[in-house]
């Protein structure tokens, strides 16, 4: 690249990492405040010594690049993740227990991943792609939706790709509103994100001098209790750069005031200002408030923590992307469950495996499942397989477990064999349930002392509310929970085989209005352990283990996956999990999932996936 084009190109690379360390370090201190934050200085509390997940997941997938180029894939990210980036925050969390189930991208982002789907995660980490293919929106794109898929689905990998594509066509844009209505392509025409970005543009053409007015609005219709949610984020990045226009100190104050996930929204904006009009424009007092460093919380290989050297190995590897070719093994195998990638009582698991033939020569070979589960079966035995050069063909199989199989892992690996070529993947293991019930009571309530009675002299009918309502309490055993166990031996039951952490109690329950149920389930632990038990409810309900009550709630509540948690112990060998349910509104929502202590909370600590359970 000659002289002055490479000197531009790393005036705008080193103003986007600028924005993106200088904005992360400005909004850390207020992150996940969801209202309007005004009377806070951001210079005030600025935290520069912070590392930043938004950063230090793109430190590493500069690595990855450096190492494998184009040829990358996103298996290649989430091993590189797995091996060195510790972070187990929500949708990191739940993209980790996939992975170590060998349940890989793009299933790794979506399966099991019920609140977290479309959050910040993979939003915060375009800035790499945009600066790795500046002027090319298209691949920039690309690869940050192959980065998303990791941890995530929908509109949260749509964003990525947004500002990825804003990122990389801020090398040769000009001006701001014109970049962010040209690239909204990326956010399909009827996704919430795309309907998010063309309110808020709107709104500030509608109040061009009052951006709370606009913020006010945002917040109206697109508010969400989960302080990271994409598109409520996006809405807020969108706002910062139209309304903060070419002063990059203001589009920062305004990310930071609006709240919610405020080192993102400050950091992305911070950056796509930073890219357009380069650091050449950044105010040296603004440069001033990080010192040109970074604080890293991941294992990464650095030659030390300046925003120029990273700006510098940025160039250079986009550099060298520039005229790289891909390259492929001869044959790839690629995985692809059909439904679920678990298997449980209740049915199979039936995946498709694609093999695409990179070659200039036919390959044919048989192609067979080894490796397989204990108690599994996995049909057809065996099948014969030709691809021709330049093509791609697709073959499925269907797991089952054998009839007299009694106990299902939680993590269960397979592996392919075609010829030469080997692909490990995994299928996890379901959540056996026992369940027992509805039970129920009449609803036994009087009509207020002087009222009339509401059905006429001398009739018993119970109250109109009595009438058309049920009634379930925590307190009442209704099974004799001195003996839980043999109650439900003496009770008609039903399996529930649940393939996520999130139960489906409504599918296998028809009955309408209030109730109650129990539910058993025996996990086998390989050794005596404390782990958390994490619960997400939507109303009240009482959990034994061996016996012994752990915790209770009678409450009612909105369903997130951490409504409630608690250290427990389990024995080695058999371990008895006894649930009561009660169901006081439409529906019924319960998670209940377990991850390692270690010492750490919950939040900082992988999920269990070395447990059996008894079918």
């Amino acid at each position: 690249m000659e002289k002055e084009k490479y000197r531009k190109f790393y005036d705008k690379v080193y103003g986007g990492w600028l924005g993106k360390c200088l904005g992360g370090a400005a909004g850390a201190p207020v992150e996940g405040i969801k209202r309007l934050i005004t009377d806070i200085d951001y210079r005030d509390v600025i935290r520069p010594d912070l590392p930043n997940d938004d950063l230090d997941l793109q430190l590493l997938w500069l690595e990855v690049m450096e190492e494998k180029g184009l040829s990358t894939t996103a298996e290649d990210l989430a091993d590189a993740w797995n091996r060195k980036c510790w972070y187990p925050f929500n949708e990191y969390g739940y993209f980790l227990k996939n992975y170590e189930r060998a349940i890989m991208p793009p299933y790794s982002g979506s399966f099991n991943n019920h609140f977290f789907a479309e959050s910040e995660g993979c939003p915060i980490r375009s800035e790499i792609w945009g600066m790795l293919f500046p002027g090319k929106p298209d691949k920039a794109a690309g690869f940050a939706q192959m980065d998303g898929s990791l941890d995530h689905t929908g509109n949260a990998i749509w964003i990525e790709m947004y500002y990825a594509a804003l990122e990389a066509e801020a090398f040769k844009a000009e001006d701001m509103r014109k970049l962010l209505l040209g690239q909204k392509k990326y956010l399909p025409e009827n996704s919430k994100a795309r309907e998010c970005l063309e309110d808020v543009i709107k709104w500030e053409q509608e109040y061009p001098e009052n951006w709370i007015m606009s913020w006010k609005k945002l917040t109206r219709k697109y508010l969400h209790n989960d302080f990271t949610n994409a598109v409520i984020n996006l809405g807020i990045v969108v706002l910062a750069l139209l309304y903060g226009k070419e002063d990059l100190d203001k589009v920062i104050r305004i990310a930071f005031s609006s709240g919610f996930d405020t080192d993102c929204t400050c950091a992305t904006a911070g950056a796509i200002w930073g890219i357009l009009y380069g650091s050449s424009k950044i105010p040296d007092s603004l440069k001033a408030l990080i010192n040109d460093k970074f604080v890293v919380g991941i294992i990464v290989k650095r030659k030390d923590n300046s925003i120029k050297q990273l700006s510098e190995d940025t160039c250079l590897l986009a550099e060298k992307l520039e005229n790289q070719n891909i390259v492929n093994l001869p044959v790839t195998m690629k995985i692809e469950y059909l439904e679920k990638p678990v298997l449980g009582s209740a049915g199979q698991c039936v995946f498709g495996i694609k093999v695409r033939n990179y070659s200039d020569k036919t390959y044919s070979s048989i192609m067979r499942i080894v490796e397989i589960p204990e108690g599994w079966r996995v049909l057809p035995d065996n099948i014969p397989l030709t691809v021709e050069p330049g093509k791609e063909q697709e073959v499925e199989f269907k797991a089952m477990l054998l009839p007299d199989t009694k106990l299902l892992r939680n993590k269960n690996i397979l592996n392919v064999q075609y010829g030469q070529y080997e692909k490990k993947f995994g299928i996890a293991g379901a959540q056996e349930w026992i369940a027992a019930g509805p039970f129920f009571e009449p609803l036994d309530k009087k009509e207020p002392d002087g009222y009339p009675s509401p059905h006429g002299e001398g009739c018993s009918l119970p109250s109109p509310e009595c009438l058309v309502n049920n009634a379930v309490y925590l307190s009442t055993d209704y099974l004799n929970e001195d003996e839980l166990i043999k109650s439900f031996n003496k009770e008609e039951t039903q399996k529930i085989s649940s393939s996520e952490d999130l139960l489906p109690l409504d599918k296998h329950f028809s009955f309408q209005g209030q109730g109650c149920i129990y539910l058993k389930q025996t996990i086998i632990a390989d050794k005596d352990q404390t782990v958390w038990v994490v619960i997400g409810n939507n109303d009240g309900f009482r959990l034994w283990i061996n016996g012994d009550i752990c915790m209770e709630r009678d409450e009612i509540r909105l369903w997130t996956p951490y409504n409630n948690y608690e250290l427990i112990h389990l024995h080695k060998g058999k371990n008895e999990i006894i649930l009561k349910l009660l169901r006081r509104t439409e529906t019924l929502k319960f998670s209940f999932g377990l991850k390692v202590y270690g010492g750490c909370h919950f939040h900082r600590t992988r999920w269990c996936t070395n447990l059996t359970c008894e079918i």
